[in-house]
Order: C-alpha cells, then structure tokens, then sequence
C-alpha cells in the first residue's frame, strides 16, 4: 500500500556526490530538517545524529513533496532561524533542540476566522490541543454508551486509554494540528521496525480551510481506499450457531421479504471453536455445520452474495488446522507435531498466516469463498506478546495492513476490504470500521451520529455499527431497534449484529435482543424495511462520495462545520451531519414516550435541523424551504428528517420490474434515477434562471480497475426558467462488464405533471411517493462517443398547473401527516364517512392530483385539520385512547395552511431566502 520511500536525505554531501540538484521541499540545518510535504503541511525532525528517516509509517507513505522552501534560510537575532513557503513561516532556535518557544509555524497571510475577521494561523511547540475538533478513536467496546474525544482525557468509561488510540482531528478552531511521528514503528522490508528518528511532527497550518487540510493528509497519508460497492448495501451477522441449512434459509426469508441484502457475515460459528478444540480463533470450517461446505458457499454466490467471516487472530496455528503441515513447512519446522503460536511481529509467521492459513479460504475465480474478514483482534493493544523488539507497535493496526495487502501482495486485482477495529492515524486506508460491543441504549444511539461524522477528522469515513435492538429491559422497546436501523441506513454503512445478546438464558425469557429485522410488530418492521430500500435507492450517491472521498479526503458523512467553517452555528450540532455533497441528516435518536407503551408506532416526535446560511435547503420530509433557520418539524416513526441542497440533483437507483432485493448493491446500473430536489424557484413566476448538477459513478465495484481508469461517470445537468427544464444526461468513461442500455428517470418531487417535450421515447407518470413526475426514457444506448453519448430532454410544467404552484410548497409534509392520521384512524376503527373526505383527499393527493384538485390544495388542508380536531373531540374511541388521541394531535400541530402559504408566497418573493429564525443558531435540536 506504502508508495516507495523518498530518497533519505543525511547531509548536503549526499546530493553533490552523484551531482543531483537538492530538493526544494527540504532544509537541512544541522541536527534539523524541514520538508515543505505541500505548502501549508510541515514536517519538522530533530535529530543530533542527523540520521533522518524516510520509511513510511503507519500514518505517512512518504511520497514526493508538493511544497518548496523560497529562497535560502533567513538568519534572525538570537540564533534564530526561519524558512518559508509560499503559505507559511517556520521560526526555530537553532542551537537548541525542539521544546515549548523554540518552534512557531506561522502562516504568512490572515485567514478567515469565525469572528468575521481575518488573522493569522500560528502554532508553537508545546501548544495545547484548544480548538482542536476531535478526530476518532479504537472501539465501543465493554458496553460504552459514549466515548470522549479529547485525547488528554479518559476516552472510554470503560476501557484504559492504552487500548483506545486515540487520534485528535486534523483541523482546528485554532486554526492549526499536529501529528506526531516521534518514535513511530516504520515499515520496512515488508514488515515493521523500530524507528531510528528522535522527534518527528508533522505540522497542518490551513486554519480554517478544512477541505484543504484533509486534501494534504490524503497526499502525504496515501488516499482513503473505496472499499467494494456491495460493503456499502446491506450486511447481516449476528452470533448464532448457523449450520448451511439455516444459514441459506434466512437469505431465503429475506428474499421472500424483499428485503434488501448484499453480504453475509459469518461469526465464531463457522470454525473450529470453543472448548473442544480450546480455540477461540481458527482458520479451518466446521465440518459438524458445514458438511457440504462447498454446496452452501456456491448457493451464496449464485444469489450473488458476498461471504465475510470473523477471525480472533490470536491462537496461532494449532495442529488441527488444515493447513498446519503446509505452515510447518514454512516455517521450516521438524518435526511438525505442536502447535505453532501466534508472533505476529515476525515476518515469517505473519505472511505464513496469511498467505497459507487466511489465504487457502479465499473466493479464487469460480470458487466461492471467503471474501472478506471481520478481525475482531481483541486480546490487548499494549504489546503484551513476548517476542516483539518494536517500541509503539499496534496490533490492531498490524493486522489491518496486513490483511488489507493481502490481495496485492498476491499481484491480484481484487479491491481489499476488511472489518476491524480502528488502529490509529493511517487507519482510513483500510476500510471498514468495527466499533465493538456498544451498549444499545438511547444514549448510546444519540453518540453515533457524533462519532461517526467526527471520524471525518481523521479521514476515516467508513464507521460500520452493530445494529440491533436492545436486551432484557430494553427488548420490547421497538422504537429503538427502528431507530437504530434508521441511523446506520444513513450511516457509511449498514451492518446487523446482535454480539451474543440475541441469544442464551434470554431466549427462554423472550428478552433477547432482536437482530433479524422483521422479529418485531409489523408498524416497526415496515421502518426498518423502509430504511433499507431508502439505503439501496441511495446506493450511486454513496458510491459517488466514496470514489470522492478517494481523491479529496472528505468523507460522506462530515461535521456540519465543513460546510461553511467560519460559521459559529455550525460547531454544536452533534445530531446532524453532512452526507455527501448536498444533503443533511438529522436521524431520530431520542424516544417519543414512554418505552413501555403498548403501541409506540404511535409516537410522535419533534425534531429540528439547522439548515447553514451559505446555501438555500428544502426539507426533504416536509417540503420547506430553510436557510440560516431551524426547522422544527413533527416525526413518525417512518421517518428520519433530512434537508437538501434547493435544486440539487441526487443520484438514485430505481428498482425495475422484477428486480429482487439481493446483492443489488454490487452491481453495475442497468437504471439511474436523478431526483431533483425542490428549489424555491420553481414555484414562482419570476423570470430566473436556475441551474443544478449531479452524477453517479459507475464500475465493476470489486477490483482495482478504477484507479487505471476503468469507469464511467453518468452526469445530469439541467437548467429552469419560464416553467421549463432542460436537460442533459451524459456518459464519459467505461469499464469492461457495463450495461450496454441503461434507463434513464428523472424525479421532480413536489411540483405538477410536466410535459414531455422531447425525446418521443420518454414516458411520464405522477408519482404518489414523491407527489410529484416520473420522467422515464427506458434503454439508453450511451456510446462510447457522441451523439450516442449524451441524452437531451426537455420538459414543461403543465401550465393548467402554473396559478397553483406556490400551493404545491409543502405538500410533501401535509401528505405525509395526513396518512399517519388517518392510518391512526383507520387502525382504531373510527367511522368512514364525510368527516373524513378532506383528509382522505390529501392522503391521496398524488393520486388525484389535476389541475381542478391543486387549485383546492389550501382549503383540503385546512378541512383535513377541522376534521381531525372535530374528531378528536367527538369520537368516543379516541376520548378513550390518550396515546393515539395526542399522537393524531401532534400530527396536526401544524401552522395553519393561510399561514403556510403566506409564507411560501415570501419565500417566492424573495427566491429562497427566508427570513430570521425563531431558534437561535448552535442551539440543540428540539425534541420530546
């Protein structure tokens, strides 16, 4: 994975030896030496031997530097020293070694800062981590609810801090951070070794430029690796004795449900395990549950599902694996009749597991294996094993490389993916994470979202999350295993787990945790079912932001605060984050009531989002327009409230008739939906241009091809003005395997039927999911050069449509209340008849929409709450039932339509910027 070390620079005599030119990025002054790695991103070594290192570490590949010193070394009083590159200044005492006033970093020009003002970004040796936004840190482990990333703390309540590794962030409200080196283990020669320098930092000085800070950590770092499209889907595992019959009858369950499914992960039953073989990791199948191993892996790869298996890498090579004489052998061990114990630090040993022991259980063309491996190494990160001489080693990191190399190594082009533990800074190049045995609790819950986006930091954007529903007294609380599904479907990725707890002693007093996701009533399952089809529909805009995050370093899900980092408001909002580049995601993670309660699918709950000033939002769930404002809006147990850019266009893929719900994930798009997200401007009759863009890639999702090249990008850009969008749909790229025809649909939610104009091939409906028109142009033949390359459209709102557009702002959210009211009704046997017609009316919208119905739009809705409050007060059935009498409540507590649209009707006026907020920004989000 390391690219080959930069050439060791020892003194200036070096160069002249072989007449090569010196290196603009380094300067060498005695026992000091400064490499300019890109202009804002200094490191700073200190070493009276002057025997400086360029092996790459776990954190630093040690590629060619972007930056250069100007000019020669300026000499200044008092023995001081400086250099600069074009961005910033490093001062240092030359004749003493590094200590706190001895080094300052300073960047050369004022930068943009919070307060509005520009200044200057400063660092000096031995300042204190203030401001620094936090980065990530190993596990979850012993049942944390919540972890403490500020490094100079206790990080688990739960574990020692030796175990954790704690990383700070790379950015900083200080406007600067620091990543030490000092003493880390190097990788030379194909395996670890002590380290021969004495101080080693490396220096990010970008202020409040976030972007750029990840930018230059992916250069010196190496680039996050993207991980094989199908780890983004849907991945099942729990603990549980599964034999190849029960294993292959639940894939059949969920693909009787539909119920998406990409992977599979098998946990510590499919080996060798537990007492009669003393073993607790192995690398050898259990024949007792796995007697036709062969014909139930084949039965996988031919529903196109992906096998993962769990590996406690720290018994060794016992005698009864299958592949201890070959290991012996190896090893060069006579006679081969023990055990051979675990030393990972030796090469040998290290590759022999690897290459014999894991490596003889890997897929291999048409053979189905193993293809990827979950490493919950667990069994100490303080280098307690005997053999090793490497100061600092990391365990968990050693195994992370390792076995992410494996392929490589190997010189095949099969994309690395593994689960594990996160091991330290450098840890973004080995995806995915594994963060433990969380406590499920609803403070646990509401930890993720913080946690998860933090990690953004450090550049590691692929945090995977046991999720499941809680035990004993938290079995029946449904509404946490629904949101807790909902948080990890918009989450980087989507895993179920049960770790031990969804079977044993409990299962006889039922309250095991729930991990296969229909074992709750059926309210809850149809969320959770929900949840992973919203996830797979997403599956191009979360692959888009992976191959992103590749080249950038920003991850899909970030902070709020890089969006706009010289916004305060942006700093304190834990419970929302950036999920690649035009959406927000606020998932639910508080209860609506009592956990206890009969029926908790009614349960309504208030939640806010903030939406950031720099860009105009429309609320995803409720249609409104936000900018610089909160918006607090009313939740069911369906939803997870979320905003996009206005006008955005988001990457899809639809479901096609007689598609099923496995390993969908993985493959490549025979069909691509580009929805078009709402944009003020639509509903009005100002003569305004607007414009908008989106796209999706596109590969073979499981090899290396991509980074030579192989894969297309499918873009969509379009234009509106005077009711009229015209578009353009795209293809560049190709890779071997790509759909020859690929439909295409555009989504427009929240407007009018349109028109097709052109092409003649295009069909339109009206799509009640999104209460707005389906544009479907089925089997185009992108070629590999225009004309077959490209697709125009152009498409017109109906203009018997055009007086009753500003009623259509907010349509989606009175739809949607109106359905959980009336859904309530329904389920408590509350008369048909006139009293309900407004609201059924709006219930049914999309399936009545016509020019005569919008017009009628306001005075439905404002019938629809008459009606719902007459009932509330007249109907005897809810009189007696308080929970669903508040919960219809809830759901109209709304402002009253007049209200509504007057609103709207300004926010026309003023195209979509809205006016002052009655939440104050960085306040917390609003919930009961």
């Amino acid at each position: 994975m390391a690219a080959q070390p930069r050439l060791a620079v020892a003194a200036a005599a070096a160069f002249a030896c072989v007449g090569a030119a010196p290196d603009p990025s380094v300067h060498l002054d005695g026992p000091w030496r400064m490499t300019a790695v890109t202009h804002r991103l200094v490191r700073i070594e200190y070493d009276v031997g002057r025997v400086f290192v360029d092996d790459p570490t776990d954190a630093f590949v040690r590629g060619p530097s972007l930056g250069a010193w100007r000019g020669s070394q300026a000499a200044l009083p008092g023995g001081w020293a400086s250099v600069q590159t074009d961005s910033v200044t490093v001062s240092y005492l030359r004749s003493a070694p590094p200590a706190r006033g001895t080094v300052k970093v300073e960047s050369i020009h004022a930068l943009p800062w919070m307060s509005g003002a520009r200044q200057k970004a400063t660092w000096s040796w031995g300042d204190p981590a203030d401001g620094n936004l936090g980065g990530t840190a190993r596990t979850l482990d012993l049942s944390a609810e919540t972890l403490n990333l500020n490094c100079s703390e206790k990080v688990s309540p739960t574990m020692d801090n030796s175990q954790m590794h704690c990383a700070w962030g790379l950015v900083s409200a200080a406007g600067s951070a620091v990543v030490s080196q000092t003493g880390a283990p190097v990788w030379r020669d194909g395996l670890y070794a002590p380290s021969r320098n004495s101080v080693d930092v490396f220096v990010f000085l970008h202020g409040l430029d976030f972007a750029g800070a990840l930018k230059d950590f992916v250069h010196a770092a190496g680039p996050p690796a993207v991980p094989p499209r199908y780890a983004l889907g849907t991945i099942f595992t729990r603990w549980f004795d599964f034999d190849s019959d029960s294993a292959l009858a639940l894939v059949d369950d969920f693909e009787a449900r539909s119920f998406p499914l990409d992977a599979w992960i098998f946990d510590m039953n499919w080996h060798q395990f537990g007492p009669a073989h003393d073993l607790w990791g192995s690398f050898t199948w259990n024949e007792d549950s796995f007697p036709n191993l062969q014909g139930m892996l084949d039965a996988f790869m031919a529903k196109g599902l992906r096998i993962g298996a769990n590996t406690h890498d720290h018994d060794g090579i016992r005698t009864t694996e299958e592949t201890f004489q070959q290991v012996c052998a190896f090893l060069g061990h006579q006679p081969c009749n023990s055990s051979i114990p675990f030393d990972l630090y030796n090469k040998t040993f290290a590759l022999a597991q690897e290459d014999i022991a894991w490596m003889a259980l890997q897929t291999k063309g048409e053979k189905q294996g193993i293809d990827f491996a979950w490493i919950d190494y667990q069994q100490g990160e303080t280098d307690k094993l005997e053999r090793t001489r490497i100061p600092g080693i990391n365990p968990t990191m050693v195994l992370n490389r390792l076995r992410s190399t494996d392929h490589a190594r190997h010189g095949e082009d099969t994309r690395s993916l593994i689960f594990s533990r996160w091991g330290g800074v450098g840890s973004h190049k080995y995806p995915v994470g594994f963060s433990g045995d969380q406590k499920h609790s609803w403070k646990g819950l509401a930890f993720l979202p913080y946690f998860t986006s933090t990690a953004a930091n450090v550049a590691f954007g692929y945090w995977s999350h046991d999720t499941v529903g809680g035990d004993h007294g938290d079995t029946k609380d449904y509404e946490l295993s629904v949101r807790w599904f909902q948080t990890s479907a918009w989450s980087p990725v989507l895993r179920m787990h049960d770790k031990g707890q969804g079977t044993g002693k409990c299962a006889t007093t039922e309250v095991c945790a729930r991990v296969v996701p229909w074992d709750v009533p059926a309210a809850f399952y149809a969320a959770i079912r929900s949840a992973s089809w919203q996830r797979d529909e997403m599956m191009p805009y979360i692959y888009t932001a992976a191959f992103s995050a590749s080249s950038t370093g920003l991850t899909l899900a970030r902070p709020m605060y890089y969006e706009d980092p010289t916004d305060p408001a942006l700093y304190d909002l834990g419970q929302q984050y950036l999920f690649g580049p035009d959406m927000i995601v606020s998932p639910i993670t508080s209860p609506s009531g009592d956990a206890t309660a009969s029926d908790q699918a009614l349960g309504a709950v208030r939640w806010s989002i903030y939406a950031p000033s720099k860009s105009a939002w429309v609320d995803v769930l409720n249609g409104e327009f936000a900018s610089g404002t909160r918006t607090l809006g009313v939740y069911g147990i369906m939803d997870v409230p979320r905003l996009a850019r206005q006008g955005a266009v988001i990457a899809m893929r639809p479901r096609l008739a007689g598609e099923g719900s496995l390993a969908r994930a993985g493959a490549p798009l025979r069909a691509v939906e580009f929805r078009v997200a709402p944009a003020a401007v639509f509903y009005g009759s100002v003569d305004r241009q607007w414009s908008g863009s989106g796209e999706a890639v596109d590969d073979d999702g499981v090899t290396t091809a991509y980074l030579r090249g192989s894969y297309s990008t499918i873009s969509c850009n379009y234009t509106f003005q005077n009711g009229t969008f015209q578009v353009h749909v795209a293809r560049s790229g190709s890779f071997p395997g790509q759909p020859s025809l690929t439909t295409v649909r555009l989504s427009f939610p929240q407007m009018p039927p349109m028109l097709v104009l052109k092409p003649a091939g295009a069909s339109v409906e009206y799509s009640r999911e999104i209460a707005g028109p389906l544009v479907t142009v089925p089997d185009v033949a992108f070629g590999p050069m225009p004309p077959g390359s490209e697709l125009f459209l152009e498409l017109r709102v109906d203009a018997a449509y055009s007086k009753a557009l500003p009623l259509f702002v907010g349509l989606l959210g009175r739809v949607r209340r109106a359905r959980y009211v009336k859904d309530a009704l329904d389920a408590a046997n509350v008369p048909y008849g006139a009293g309900r017609a407004n609201l059924t009316a709006c219930v049914l919208a999309a399936a009545s929409m016509s020019a005569p119905f919008a017009a009628r739009l306001e005075d439905l809705w404002r019938g629809a709450l008459a009606e719902g409050h007459a009932l509330l007060k007249s109907d005897a059935t809810l009189r007696g039932d308080a929970r669903r009498s508040r919960f219809i409540a809830d759901m109209l507590s709304t402002p009253e339509t007049r209200e509504t649209q007057q609103k709207a009707r300004r926010l026309l006026r003023n195209l979509g910027r809205p006016g002052p907020s009655r939440f104050p920004p960085g306040s917390p989000p609003i919930t009961t």
